[in-house]
């Protein structure tokens, strides 16, 4: 399921860290109406082995903005969209409820009203199709190096790119089934040129992903899971979402 929540910042005005995935996070997860699942989600989560699996994703904040450099610092300056997806229709009510049920909300500690809220149930008619990215994926793996654990994040264009998401999917789509998926799960930069690479750090973290369009082949159902649970890695700290442009 995915819900679309538009909000209007008071005296059209949010200021936030250029960095506030780890922001919305906080919001999203104060934003559900019962702190038990919330807290399960937090702590908890779903476990395949050793990888642990929130089954959500969120996307940036889109609307009109400016960028301060110097402060490290983004302004949005009227209505802003927010998306949020998961497997988990509880997650979804609940926040969905929380909006419904509110005039104001606060992010970052400031005020916003909510204007609009809308849920959609996913549903795939095929399984292939082109995808913009709502925010960055990422892909990546940790080694140790000298007795310190090192992160190497790739690029599209890099073999591994593909094979990991693969993988990632394959992982969660066990945490939450607990079954292997029965067809491949391809993703594949469109064009080159079309992708942007974004660096961004979330609790003191460096991340890499990348913005642009792609291109998914897969089973509906399987495509349906990846859209309410992100590709890639760090879904639940805002990667990894997409939506279907063709």
């Amino acid at each position: 399921m995915r819900l679309t929540v538009t909000m209007r910042p008071v005296n059209n005005s949010l200021r936030l860290p250029l960095n506030y995935q780890y922001a919305l996070q906080g919001f999203l997860y104060r934003s559900l109406t019962e702190t038990s699942f919330a807290s399960f989600l937090h702590e908890v989560g779903f476990q395949k082995g050793k990888r642990t699996f929130k089954l959500f994703t969120f996307s940036r904040l889109f609307g009109p903005h400016r960028i301060y450099a110097k402060q490290k610092q983004i302004e949005f300056t009227d209505t802003i969209t927010w998306h949020v997806s998961s497997v988990l229709e509880d997650l979804i009510q609940q926040l969905r409820e929380h909006f419904l049920m509110s005039e104001t909300v606060q992010l970052n500690g400031q005020t916003l009203y909510i204007n609009r809220v809308e849920v959609r149930k996913t549903s795939m008619q095929e399984g292939c199709y082109k995808i913009k990215m709502l925010s960055p994926v990422t892909v990546y793996s940790t080694y140790e190096q000298e007795e310190r654990k090192k992160t190497h994040y790739f690029q599209p264009p890099d073999p591994a790119f593909p094979h990991l998401i693969q993988a990632n999917f394959v992982n969660k789509y066990g945490a939450y089934y607990g079954t292997t998926p029965e067809h491949e799960f391809k993703v594949s930069p469109l064009a080159e040129g079309e992708l942007s690479k974004v660096v961004t750090t979330f609790k003191g973290h460096i991340i890499t992903g990348w913005l642009g369009t792609f291109e998914v082949d897969t089973s509906p159902e399987q495509l349906a899971f990846a859209y309410d649970t992100g590709i890639g890695g760090r879904n639940s700290q805002g990667f990894g979402m997409f939506e279907i442009i063709e």
